[in-house]
């Protein structure tokens, strides 16, 4: 029976299968192939830039292309980064989810817990996720290397979840090192330290016994993609749409223990190795060395939904293909920022890159002084016929050193004299222009980089303060925007992975939480970054306002409390819709219900008794306005003495500090 299936031709199933195994062994090594050629591509045609980023960041370094390895003597690059960092963004956004335009007024009281529960959430979610220092790191890189990078992942399960370089710590972590070490101690050839890797697989596992650290840890990760280790498919012509980019790619460098941890196997000799500073190594480079490192490819394609994991030189996956268990409505976790745009361009500018030469000339331009004044050293003209015979030097303890020298009978200034020195022409050196040209180029002027050079009225402070509130308005305006993207991202990812009982143990057992999908949810509800929450505070501004709020709202509680007393509750929500509009115009963060007095449900005909507990309102609501004026007091008192003290502070530097002074 066998032999005449054979002689039909037919193969054996196990040879079939083989065939089979072969078959998609051959489609995933060309698959591979194909995405090594491409991102070889990719790189090959952003060479320019990613010499741009090394450029640029020398600078930033101090150094400059003629001289790589001496500083310069004044760091304009980084002293403008530093200063304009905390203008454009000083501390964590504050994040709010509210009802959306589409719900009712008579809809809010529904809606309004799970708003609340949305925000304490999302906002907890980004600051464990420590978004003030990634988000910092981001601006530098934006403002350095054209655009910054940030990636946004739900930590859930070290097998399924996208590559995460800061995972939050768990036994998770533990484990993979330990089948790490487990694969070095059973290796035959050894690496000539067995006895260090076994007892570092003993102390592992007694951490792991202990629990000293949490078995599985959850949460949102946030972790800064350097600009160098993106690349993007070359169809997009225009930044803002990366986020149709039919794919992005993140590099991951890896060590070998590192890369044998995540993927559960050692790297094939095909791979290539580069050493620590990232550049490829020579032949006979360690693989295993701990300054070696591979460049891990995570490959996120949306025309094909799935997540390709590839090593440089390899022919298969370092890890099969996925599609993520949960994502937002964007496909990417990835978010760019960038701030100097340029029309039908993807590469924006660079702060550094609009100010490097100006540097340069400032730099020049003081070395070149110095250099004149050390030609300026006390030096001496000595006639021709007077040499070193002819000098004699004397010492006398009571009066020190004295020199003779004969001078054949001439006067001694005939023979010997000090030599003029070259002139100094400040205008020369004048490094005004150079500064005048880096406060139009950064926007940044004197008084915001904690130094006057030149005496300005208080209307050309004000002019150049606008300029630079309008500057940095603009930026600031890029990076709520950027924010306002990532929260929308995390607050898919929430809706995805939490549920009722953990979102009670991040917001309070009073938590709502919806059973429903995120496509209506965001239909009842808007993401929103509170305006101006991520820039340096405007203290006297944010007075000024206060200040000129709060006799309206103290108006305003005395006529709604009066006009719910007498049961005009129409009339009293009429001007809660105008205070709340009043506040959105104003960007005022504060909802105008928690400071007003609520409707009741009771009949407009009162006992008594109510009448007396309503006069007991009244009188609790006028004690509340009398402490209202003890505020508005206080904090006018405040503000004056705080003018006060400005003033007295900038009086003397335009009293004293001359309307020009020589630049050098």
């Amino acid at each position: 029976m066998q032999n005449n299936n054979q002689s039909d031709g037919s193969q054996p199933m196990g040879d079939q299968t083989d065939n089979a195994n072969d078959e998609a062994k051959q489609k995933e090594k060309a698959l591979v192939e194909h995405w090594q050629d491409l991102i070889k591509a990719r790189k090959k045609d952003l060479t320019d830039y990613h010499e741009d980023i090394a450029k640029d960041r020398l600078y930033v370094q101090g150094f400059n292309n003629k001289n790589k390895k001496k500083r310069t003597m004044v760091n304009l690059v980084f002293s403008t980064l530093a200063s304009a960092l905390p203008n454009i963004y000083a501390k964590n956004p504050e994040i709010a989810v509210t009802p959306a335009d589409m719900v009712e007024s008579s809809d809010y009281s529904d809606i309004k817990p799970l708003t609340r529960t949305g925000e304490i959430i999302v906002n907890k979610q980004l600051g464990e996720a420590d978004l003030k220092r990634r988000a910092k790191a981001v601006v530098r890189a934006a403002l350095t290397s054209k655009i910054g990078w940030i990636k946004a992942s739900y930590q859930h399960d070290i097998e399924t979840d996208p590559l995460i370089e800061r995972r939050i710590n768990d036994t998770q972590d533990d484990l993979q090192r330990i089948n790490a070490l487990i694969c070095e101690c059973e290796d035959e050839q050894g690496r000539g330290d067995l006895e260090a890797e076994q007892e570092k697989l003993r102390l592992l596992t007694e951490s792991l016994e202990a629990k000293v650290e949490v078995s599985h840890a959850e949460g949102t990760v946030l972790d800064q993609v350097q600009s160098e280790d993106m690349l993007w498919s070359s169809e997009v012509s225009v930044f803002d749409d990366y986020v149709n980019a039919e794919w992005l790619a993140q590099r991951v460098w890896m060590s070998f223990d590192k890369y044998t941890a995540t993927f559960g196997r050692e790297p094939s000799d095909k791979s290539k190795v580069f050493n620590s500073k990232q550049k490829e190594g020579e032949a006979s480079i360690n693989r295993k060395d701990s300054n070696a490192r591979y460049a891990v490819w995570e490959i996120w394609d949306k025309t094909t939904s799935t997540v390709l994991t590839l090593t440089e030189g390899e022919e298969e996956w370092a890890r099969e293909p996925y599609q993520p268990e949960t994502s937002g409505e964007r496909f990417y976790p990835y978010f760019a920022l960038a701030f100097h745009l340029i029309d039908g361009q993807f590469l924006p500018l660079s702060t550094v890159e609009l100010i490097r030469e100006l540097q340069d000339e400032y730099n020049d331009t003081r070395d070149q002084y110095r250099d004149h004044r050390k030609q300026n050293v006390p030096h001496y003209h000595v006639a021709a016929d007077i040499d070193e015979k002819t000098i004699k030097k004397e010492t006398v303890s009571q009066v020190g050193e004295y020199t003779i020298i004969d001078t054949n009978g001439r006067p001694l200034s005939e023979s010997f004299r000090e030599s003029p020195k070259l002139t100094i022409d400040p205008a020369q050196y004048d490094t005004s222009q150079t500064r005048n040209d880096l406060e139009l180029m950064s926007g940044l002027g004197d008084a915001a980089r904690g130094s006057i050079r030149t005496a300005k009225t208080a209307t050309e402070a004000d002019i150049l303060q606008s300029g630079l509130a309008s500057r940095s308005g603009e930026m600031q305006d890029a990076i709520e925007d950027w924010i306002r993207d990532i929260a929308i991202y995390i607050f898919e990812l929430c809706l995805q992975e939490i549920d009722i009982n953990k979102a009670q143990r991040l917001a309070g057992k009073g938590a709502h939480w919806p059973e429903m999908d995120k496509e209506e949810i965001f239909d009842l509800v808007q993401i929103e970054v509170r305006a101006g929450t991520s820039g340096k505070p405007n203290k006297i501004q944010e007075q000024k306002q206060w200040l000129e709020l709060l006799p309206q709202l103290k108006e305003l509680i005395e006529s709604v409390a009066m006009l719910r007393t007498e049961g005009k509750d129409d009339m009293a929500d009429v001007l809660v819709n105008v205070a709340r509009e009043t506040l959105r115009r104003f960007d005022e963060r504060m909802d105008v219900e928690e400071y007003l007095p609520q409707a009741t449900e009771e009949d407009n005909v009162t006992s008594p008794e109510d009448e007396m507990a309503m006069q007991e309102k009244a009188d609790l609501m006028r004690k509340e306005l009398e402490k209202l004026d003890a505020a508005i007091n206080k904090t006018k008192a405040e503000t004056e003495k705080l003018n006060a003290e400005t003033i007295e502070i900038v009086a003397p530097l335009n009293q004293n500090v001359p309307q020009s002074i020589p630049q050098y």
